[in-house]
């Protein structure tokens, strides 16, 4: 059973401890953090949908959740000033929603992370997600063969409550990292602590 209530919980807590702008306004660290705040949404919708019993859309969101968070990440460690500046755009125009098609995909984007020897811990975690839902989510998205098969036989609990904790463990990264553009020293290890009371909530312990 999802407990969605102490999900809830969860989010507001790590919110309410990490709600600090980033500590300059480059354009890089408020790119950063808005993309951070992107993946939050996503993952609220993963709730909500994953509360109504609605696996293929809470797939969806969760596959958008995942690809916004290593953004936020790129966008911090890893994108050029031109990049940065293609999704910074004042308004949105079809000449400027064409020039931001030209960013790198998600496969890119996390061969470039994996360069970075200080995200090493992060990419484990990136990785691991990546290996064990990737594939499924995908087709959730593209309406493929796990679509079909899961609207026509129904799906076990134990996979929407899998997708609910993977939700929930991408959410405390996006958290770790919005914490980090705070420069708030200790701020992580804080974060993590106030998450050690969330295991009913949280990915299982491999």
């Amino acid at each position: 059973m999802l407990d969605i209530e102490r999900a809830e919980k969860f989010i507001a807590v790590l919110d309410q401890a990490s709600a600090f702008p980033p500590f300059d306004a480059s354009r890089r660290l408020v790119l950063s953090h808005d993309m951070a705040v992107v993946a939050l949404e996503f993952a609220a919708s993963v709730r909500m949908l994953a509360h109504a019993d609605r696996l293929p859309g809470a797939a969806v969101c969760l596959r958008s959740q995942f690809e916004a968070l290593v953004r936020a990440v790129w966008l911090l460690h890893v994108a050029s000033e031109e990049q940065l500046e293609k999704l910074d755009a004042v308004q949105l125009t079809l000449e400027s929603q064409q020039r931001s098609k030209n960013l790198p995909m998600l496969a890119e984007m996390l061969a470039a992370l994996e360069k970075k020897p200080q995200l090493s811990s992060l990419m484990v975690s990136l990785a691991e997600f990546r290996t064990s839902s990737w594939p499924a989510l995908n087709s959730f998205v593209h309406a493929g063969l796990h679509a079909v098969h899961r609207t026509r036989f129904a799906y076990p609990q134990a996979l929407l409550e899998q997708a609910f904790r993977s939700s929930n463990g991408l959410c405390l990264i996006a958290y770790m990292h919005r914490g980090i553009l705070t420069g708030r020293a200790g701020i992580q290890k804080e974060l993590i602590g106030l998450s050690a009371g969330f295991a009913s909530v949280l990915p299982k312990l491999r």
